[in-house]
């Protein structure tokens, strides 16, 4: 998080447990932009999809994606923790 930025958050899905609270973003200046999108109307809901397929950077989001194989987990486990791995990784179970 950037000092004076916004963060929007979406909710785990699941058997998450999460403990902390808004003071790491109180102490930055940083807004948390809280997203709800179950209970956004429907209209919302479908502009917003709309949007996404209209405007977002498709060749920018496939730069951002790499492929691994379940035995790169370990490397890539070690890079989480480390704070270094950066995008999304898709791992081929099969490979």
């Amino acid at each position: 998080m950037r000092h004076r930025t916004a963060v929007a958050a979406v909710g785990n899905a699941g058997d998450v447990e999460l403990r902390t609270t808004v003071l790491p973003f109180l102490l930055r200046g940083v807004n948390l932009l809280g997203i709800d999108p179950v209970m956004s109307p429907l209209g919302e809901r479908q502009e917003a999809w709309r949007r996404l397929a209209e405007e977002l950077p498709l060749d920018k989001l496939g730069k951002m994606i790499s492929h691994a194989s379940m035995e790169d987990l370990l490397e890539l486990g070690r890079q989480i923790l480390e704070g270094t791995l950066r995008g999304r990784i898709v791992v081929d179970i099969n490979a």
